[in-house]
């Protein structure tokens, strides 16, 4: 594995398969490592902690990092290039404006952490333009984030690639995530509290087909004095949008505070006719 802090000329003329991440990797990372080496591309992991998608500067400082074991369990996994540049380097002294996320990206997740996705898409899109992937792999626990990636691929016409990777779950249910890291054993135990709150909003919507009642019903079914929830939704899947008569793709996002730390989590599913 080359570690690599710029892109040089020569890794132009490969074809990468990009991994972006923030670091402190973990298996769910790994699931979207190991489906991009599949593809035969050589495989291009970043890490870079952007601080343009932090509203919070101590959420920011209070991220996870651990460079020196992400960089062992990469080697293991054959990674071609470890990319981890300076911020300098991604933004510059000549940087502007951040890019916008529009209207989807200030609801939901981008309504509780203002500037959020316009940090996120500015990021990518540097990204984008400093290693040229042709392909790239984002994991579907960040539902919202997803969403607008492919959305703004398709608007700029970017000839990349863009492939989804599948949740990854401890053994309660909890969805993987760097920020779990931040948890006690008990916390971990409360958070795994999300997926139930999903799975019940689920099995009670396609009894009612109501949304605000399901949702209501949910809540009271499932509180949790140690699992403050943001948001809970359903949404059409193809829009980020309110579902409607037409919709058949459903997605259920859901926002919640356990220890003081951020989680979210989502599922998916399809009804015909």
């Amino acid at each position: 594995m080359k570690n690599v802090k710029q892109i040089t000329n020569d890794m132009y003329e490969e074809n990468l398969f990009f991994v972006p991440t923030m670091g402190s990797l973990h298996r769910g990372h790994f699931s979207l490592i190991e489906q991009a080496k599949k593809s035969g591309l050589k495989t291009i992991v970043s890490i870079f902690v952007n601080p343009k998608q932090f509203n919070d500067t101590n959420d920011y400082q209070k991220y996870p990092r651990d460079i020196q074991k992400d960089s062992i369990n990469l080697e293991k996994l054959n990674v071609d290039y470890l990319f981890t540049p300076d911020e300098n380097y991604i933004y510059g002294d000549s940087f502007l404006d951040l890019l916008s996320s529009g209207h989807i990206g200030e609801q939901y997740e981008g309504k509780s952490r203002p500037g959020h996705f316009d940090g996120v898409l500015t990021v990518v899109n540097r990204l984008f333009e400093l290693i040229k992937p042709k392909k790239v792999i984002f994991g579907k626990k960040d539902a919202q984030q997803l969403f607008l990636i492919k959305d703004y691929i398709g608007r700029t016409n970017k000839d990349i690639d863009l492939l989804e990777g599948e949740i990854v779950r401890d053994k309660l249910g909890l969805a993987l995530s760097s920020r779990n890291l931040l948890l006690s054993a008990k916390g971990k135990k409360t958070a795994s509290g999300l997926k139930k709150q999903l799975d019940t909003l689920k099995e009670i919507f396609l009894e009612t087909g109501l949304v605000s009642t399901s949702i209501e019903r949910t809540l009271q079914r499932n509180k949790d004095g140690l699992l403050e929830i943001d948001y809970l939704e359903i949404l059409d899947k193809d829009t980020f949008s309110a579902i409607s008569d037409n919709t058949k793709n459903f997605i259920i996002i859901i926002a919640g505070y356990v220890e003081g730390i951020r989680l979210i989590d989502n599922i998916d599913f399809r009804i015909e006719g």
